[in-house]
């Protein structure tokens, strides 16, 4: 054994077949242990303060340590300041350690090769220690700190363990930019753990989850990487307030996932080819933001049995289900796109959210809402959808404001089964049909723009009790359309320059009130026999009507060329009703108190209000009634009666028959943990609306 004094150190030379240990015991405050290159067998203990132990070349390859024990640690520590280097540490067998520091702080373990220990380097109860640049291999856990604070993890790259890097019960710990690969269940893993940072480490191709967080309170992950990993690629359990920025989950069952962790921040991470790209299960005060999410085959940011979250400025394409709310309530949805996907924004058993300025393009549809209430959605966009711009399904009492819904390829709006909504100053333009109502009741349409579509503007199926008033319904195929439809109210609507007619009504609608609309089209109406009950104006009430005139009563009925009937009539005593009722063409309808004079009106007026509705034919001899209008041709509407409902692109492919099956939460608040996909109700709820379109007839 070599010995040279530099001051008062002592640099120690261990060369093979003498023994570390006795060096170590030789030792002093201050000294390094150089060893030179070779194979030893020893079980060494430390217990001295500021000592060095290295080899001699720096490289871990040509100097091994081998447990003489392995029923020991191979190297154990307990002390202070002491430096372990360059060395290649093995054999330690059942929870036993290559490198164990027990209550020891400020050492630093750098540059080791640790292979086929259980435990490769273990931590407990030690402080401010730093493991640096070490390679472990082959074992159960490659580093494990155990009630251990700030410590530094940094550039270690562990693989081939049962767990990469555990920390457990621990506080401000620093793990960045280590590799935590193809371990058999987790890369990194953190119990109990408070305030912890992790950055810039990979977790890739792991058996199970890239990084696990469980029972941990505030920490923060950045920039780390979550790559192919069996299940999760960064999963939270039952911890809170941690944060989540900036990091990359791409091709794993789920990307991102917290399950019961509350106020947490998922902020301008990436998510990518993943089942599910970030998904929130029984969380709370949660802030899912500035995301990129894409190619998930169930959703990219869903949220279920979650509440008082916000989801904004996000960025979703290629997604099954854009961002999707199950069994969740009081979350804003705000400012993101979705693009290219399934549904672009679904929610489902979900109420009382806040959907607002989302733009929503070339999904299969723009907004997906099924069994949900209480839900507003304003200034929303939803444009170029396969199919429909907005679906609304067995919902009530639901707000859509300012929404702009144009060049879809099905409906601007769809409701089905829905009562009570409010549809207030949207713009339905573009589509094939801009707003269709089946079997809905007591929902007020009001002051919208439903401009250029194709086939239909406004389209009742099976629907009572309806107020469609305000809408500008124009320059499109048929403006108002009534089928098997009763007791609705039509006033103060523009229908003009539609070019098949302005209002149709089926034989099997009855009931129905229609007053104060502005009518200028080639053919106006299209009334069909059999019906009974309509009626085409109230009773003269003071008050401004739709073309300006004094007196609220019937309608105004227009041509393009100037010969409509409210353009001719007399009017003698200037009260802006003509001396004569008006006689619907091809029925026994007459609107008794029709409007003339006046201007064409702007979009949105306010509706009329306390008017009364006079019985069937009151007021005026019907010996009276002349008209200069001519029949509406029949065969233009019955042309209709064969047609489909709902999908005008004869594309019935379910998207989210990915989606997973609807999981309630169950007495444990364990989400079911499988990657099998089969449809769920919603998906059948879906199957039936696309079959019904075969089904429906237009009368």
């Amino acid at each position: 054994m070599f010995c040279s004094s530099i001051g008062t150190a002592v640099e120690l030379t261990v060369q093979p077949g003498e023994s570390i240990q006795s060096a170590v015991d030789n030792a002093s405050s201050g000294d390094e242990i150089v060893i030179s290159p070779g194979n030893y067998s020893e079980n060494i203990i430390i217990t001295k303060d500021n000592i060095v132990l290295r080899s001699s070349s720096g490289n871990p390859e040509d100097t091994i340590i081998t447990a003489n024990n392995n029923a020991s640690n191979v190297l154990s520590i307990d002390a202070d300041n002491v430096t372990i280097m360059g060395l290649t540490i093995t054999g330690a067998g059942l929870d036993r350690s290559g490198i164990q520091l027990s209550s020891s702080n400020y050492c630093i373990i750098e540059n080791n090769k640790l292979v086929n220990n259980a435990l490769g380097i273990y931590l407990q109860y030690s402080m401010n220690n730093s493991i640096i640049n070490n390679t472990v291999e082959q074992g159960k856990r490659a580093v494990n700190i155990e009630r251990s604070n700030y410590n530094t993890i940094m550039n270690n790259k562990v693989s081939g363990q049962r767990f990469g890097i555990y920390l457990s019960a621990s506080e401000g710990n620093k793990l960045s930019e280590n590799e935590a690969n193809m371990n058999s269940n987790h890369g990194i893993v953190l119990e109990n753990c408070i305030n912890n940072s992790l950055e810039n480490n990979t977790a890739n191709a792991n058996g199970g989850y890239g990084i696990h967080i469980v029972f941990s309170t505030g920490n923060d992950l950045f920039g780390n990487i979550a790559d192919s990993n069996t299940n999760y690629g960064i999963s939270f359990v039952d911890s809170l307030n941690n944060r989540i920025v900036n990091n990359t989950a791409v091709n794993n069952a789920r990307g991102i996932f917290l399950q019961r962790s509350s106020e947490s921040e998922i902020l301008d991470n990436l998510a990518l080819n993943n089942n599910y790209g970030i998904r929130l299960f029984s969380g709370m005060n949660c802030s899912i933001s500035g995301n990129e999410v894409s190619n998930c085959n169930a959703s990219g940011i869903s949220l279920l049995s979650s509440a008082d979250c916000s989801i904004s400025e996000n960025s979703l394409s290629n997604n099954s289900l854009g961002i999707d709310l199950e069994l969740s309530n009081n979350t804003v949805i705000l400012n993101n796109t979705i693009q290219k996907g399934g549904r672009g924004i679904s929610l489902r058993d979900s109420s009382y959210n806040l959907v607002s300025n989302n733009m929503a393009l070339n999904n299969r549809y723009g907004f997906y809402i099924s069994r949900s209430h209480w839900t507003t959605l304003i200034n929303n966009t939803a444009s170029t959808s396969v199919n429909h711009g907005i679906v609304l399904l067995n919902s009530t009492n639901n707000n859509f404001t300012g929404n702009t819904l144009n060049s879809n390829g099905g409906h601007g709006v769809y409701l089905t089964n829905s009562s009570t909504n409010t549809l207030d100053s949207n713009t339905a333009s573009d589509n094939s049909r801009g707003i269709y109502l089946i079997s809905s009741s007591g929902n007020n349409i009001i002051n919208n723009a439903v401009l250029g579509n194709r086939e239909f503007g406004i389209l009742l199926s099976y629907s009572i009790d309806n107020n469609i008033s305000g809408n500008d319904v124009s320059n499109g195929g048929r403006g108002i359309h009534l089928s098997t439809s009763q007791s609705n109210t039509i006033s103060r609507n523009i229908i003009a320059r539609n070019s098949i007619s302005g209002i149709f009504m089926s034989s099997t609608s009855n009931d129905n009130i229609f007053f104060d609309n502005y009518l200028n089209n080639v053919f106006n109406s299209d009334v069909k026999d059999g019906s009974a009950g309509n009626v085409w104006n109230v009773t003269k009430t003071a008050g401004t009507n739709i073309v300006g005139g004094p007196f609220i009563a019937g309608n105004f009925w227009a041509k393009p060329d100037g010969t409509g009937f409210s353009q001719t009539a007399t009017d003698g005593d200037g009260d802006g009703i003509a001396d004569t009722a008006y006689k619907l063409p091809g029925n026994n309808y007459s609107d008794f108190l029709p409007l003339v004079g006046g201007s064409e009106p702007e979009l949105s007026v306010s509706p009329p209000v306390d008017v009364t509705i006079p019985a069937s034919g009151a007021g005026i001899d019907e010996t009276e009634i002349t008209t200069n209008e001519t029949a509406v041709n029949r065969t233009e509407t019955n042309k209709m009666e064969s047609e489909n409902e709902l999908n005008n692109t004869g594309n019935k492919t379910i998207a989210n028959t990915t989606d997973t099956n609807k999981t309630k939460v169950p007495v444990n608040g364990n989400e079911t943990q499988t990657n099998k996909t089969k449809t769920d109700d919603d998906s059948k709820v879906e199957m039936d609306i696309d079959e019904m379109e075969d089904d429906m007839k237009l009368d």
